[in-house]
């Protein structure tokens, strides 16, 4: 039996996934990927299988 890639072994997961409605704006972070900037970051906290987590949306311009 071949082994599966990881895209193949994920690629069917179903997680129940809730994306905050609310989220903060802070300060830009910093990425070091080359020609890429951040212009805004938002926080908030989602919920993944029942258990909380932090959620980080950046919006991202840039160059490649």
């Amino acid at each position: 039996m071949a082994k599966k890639s990881i895209l193949d072994a994920i690629k069917d997961v179903d997680l129940d996934i809730k994306i905050p409605e609310k989220t903060r704006e802070i300060n830009p972070l910093k990425t070091n990927i080359p020609g890429i900037e951040t212009e805004k970051t938002e926080i908030g906290v989602a919920e993944v299988e029942g258990e909380k987590t932090v959620y980080i949306k950046m919006k991202m311009k840039g160059e490649l």
